[in-house]
């Protein structure tokens, strides 16, 4: 893929983040169903689009595992419980409160330890942009979409949970992620071997995060926001 076209690919995303803040006045009135419209959207993308790539990515992972106590043709697979697991584990950091119910000095740790694991994630999805299975146009802009729509509402979830502590700092930080990883993507920093087990890390990650705030249980109405968003990106995947 020629640089110029990813790069404009990773500005998207970039823009994802910045553009959140600046729509938050508009956003924060339909946030819930914009939040279940886009798990909707992610979910449809990873489900119908990324999951069949582990497929390829497999025999690549299989190949270069050493050792027999783990069927190697199944660890690709053991990636992506890894990041699911681990992002279930981040999501439930402490959070401390003061007897008003404020946020606390306490709370550094758990957004600390949010940061970390949401700098290699957003690092990660840099990454990836390059190194896609499909490198074709059209497999880039559903990429994008899907992950940019995402990364937007992780922003807003990360203003709601940190506020002060977030902005603007902890948003420069995801931006420079990003673009950290479309570099390294760029200079093929990787193997091969270790990009499929990222993919696979990554994608156990966008599943667990695209359920955890966005589809909160007892929501019914927001439901129906998710899934007409799985459907018709769904739909559209299936179609193209």
């Amino acid at each position: 893929m020629p640089q110029v076209i990813s790069f404009a690919g990773v500005v998207l995303l970039v823009c994802a983040l910045v553009l959140s803040h600046y729509c938050r006045r508009f956003t924060v009135k339909i946030q819930r169903m914009w939040q279940a419209l886009s798990a909707g959207v992610t979910v449809a993308y990873v489900f119908i689009n990324v999951i069949p790539e582990l497929e390829e990515h497999r025999p690549i992972v299989a190949g270069s595992a050493t050792g027999t106590v783990l069927d190697a043709e199944k660890r690709v697979y053991l990636w992506t419980l890894a990041g699911f697991v681990t992002f279930v584990g981040l999501s439930r950091l402490p959070v401390h409160l003061s007897q008003n119910g404020s946020r606390t000095a306490n709370d550094k740790v758990p957004f600390w330890g949010e940061m970390s694991g949401y700098s290699l994630y957003t690092l990660l999805i840099g990454y990836l942009l390059v190194h896609r299975e499909d490198p074709s146009l059209l497999s880039l802009g559903l990429f994008v979409f899907a992950m940019g729509l995402h990364l937007f509402m992780v922003d807003i979830e990360l203003v709601e949970q940190f506020a002060h502590f977030y902005q603007p700092w902890g948003r420069m930080l995801l931006v420079a992620s990003v673009l950290v990883g479309w570099v390294l993507g760029i200079a093929n920093a990787l193997p091969d071997s270790f990009t499929s087990r990222l993919f696979a890390f990554v994608m156990g990650a966008v599943i667990v995060m695209s359920a955890r705030e966005e589809l909160p249980a007892g929501q019914s109405r927001r439901f129906w926001w998710f899934a007409s968003g799985a459907f018709c990106y769904a739909t559209l995947l299936m179609l193209i």
